[in-house]
Formats: C-alpha cells, sequence, structure tokens
C-alpha cells in the first residue's frame, strides 16, 4: 500500500517538473494524456473495485508513464540524452521514439497478464494467458499509430511530425509497431516467474499457477 501511494506521488511531482516550459505545449499536452489516463484508470479500479494489480505490474506502469512524460516534455524525436546517442555514435535519428514503443509491451504485457491471470477465465493456463497478453500488446501497438495518423493528420495537423515522431522514416510505423510485441515477448521471458510468485503472495495461493 505504501509502494503504491509512493509511486502515485512520484508521477504527480515527475508530471508537474516536466509540465514546467515543454518544448512544444501542444505535443506536452496529447503525450500526457496516455499516462494520466493510465494513472486513472488503475487509482479508479483500485478505489472502487478492489482491483489491486501486483507489485511488479505496479512498478513497470510507473517506469512506462514516466517515460511518456519525460518525452512529452522534449517531444519524443529531441530527448536531450539521446540527441546525444545520436551524434555521439552516428546514428541516423533520436531513437527515443523506439525505446518508448518499445517499452509499450515491455511495460505493460506483465499487467495485462496479471488481469488475465487473476480476473479471468485464463487463470487456469499461464501459456495462454501470454499468448492474449502479447496479442493485446501487439493490437495496442497498431491502434496506437492508427491514433497518432487521426491526431496529426485528421485532429490536429499543425502538430504533423512533431507528434509522430517519425524524423523522415517511411517505415516508422511499422518499425513501431514491431517493437511493442518484441518488448512484451523480452518482458515475459524476463518477469513470468517474478509475477508468478508474486500473485502467489498477494492472493495467499496454497499451489503454483498451472501452465
Amino acid at each position: 500500500m505504501r509502494e503504491k501511494h509512493a509511486l502515485l506521488a512520484a508521477y504527480a511531482v515527475f508530471a508537474i517538473a516536466m509540465g514546467i516550459s515543454p518544448n512544444h505545449r501542444a505535443d506536452w499536452a496529447l503525450e500526457n494524456s496516455v499516462p494520466l489516463l493510465e494513472v486513472t484508470l488503475v487509482v479508479w479500479y483500485d478505489w472502487r473495485h478492489g482491483f489491486e494489480l501486483t507489485p511488479i505490474s505496479l512498478r513497470l506502469i510507473f517506469i512506462h508513464v514516466l517515460m511518456q512524460v519525460y518525452g512529452g516534455h522534449y517531444t519524443y524525436a529531441e530527448t536531450p540524452l539521446f540527441n546525444w546517442a545520436r551524434d555521439t555514435f552516428e546514428w541516423s535519428r533520436n531513437h527515443y521514439d523506439r525505446l518508448a514503443h518499445f517499452s509499450l509491451g515491455f511495460c505493460l504485457v506483465i499487467p495485462i497478464r496479471d488481469i488475465c491471470l487473476r480476473w479471468t477465465p485464463l487463470a487456469s493456463s499461464k501459456s495462454w494467458a501470454a499468448f492474449f497478453s502479447l496479442t493485446t500488446i501487439t493490437a495496442i501497438a497498431g491502434l496506437w499509430e492508427v491514433w497518432e495518423w487521426i491526431v496529426a493528420d485528421l485532429a490536429y495537423a499543425d502538430l504533423g511530425a512533431t507528434y509522430l515522431g517519425t524524423q523522415g522514416d517511411v517505415w516508422d510505423a511499422q518499425k513501431d509497431i514491431a517493437l511493442a510485441p518484441l518488448g512484451a515477448l523480452v518482458a515475459l521471458a524476463v518477469f513470468s516467474k517474478w509475477h508468478d510468485r508474486s500473485i502467489e503472495r498477494l492472493s495467499g495461493a496454497e499451489t503454483p499457477l498451472r501452465g
């Protein structure tokens, strides 16, 4: 409980700090809408329905929202650290946007697995829960690109490439979509056993989850 409140407070402080003089105010507002929605949903369902995620899920969501807030302050194509890396290693672009799409899968697949294993019929099979979590991440990645197109081309055309962060790459959307499930696969490989133990501690299960 204390950790949950600490993470929420840290997010609020960081979001406020990153809201001071962003590089592009309109882009900052759009970029922060998604992390704010994530946090609101987690808090709402926890408060109203007792929908408590495991600590590892909360930490990964926390990392994901911080990355989005940070990118929103500078715009994803102009984050200082990745500008330095681009210039130092002679990269063709600032790769923070790529990292953010990888983190979509890496940070959110475990929370989705959390829901699958604790509140759906998929609780009877870790394999199916992992598959559903992976396909959900892939679907979210595709919908994210559609959302970016709607915003950049139809709703806020003046933001254009600032919001999309394509940096001249015609295959940017396809690469971004591919990176999300790749991040999800890495997270499933790294965190699944840890996540299983976390679920068992939180639920007081006497027997391990089935494969």
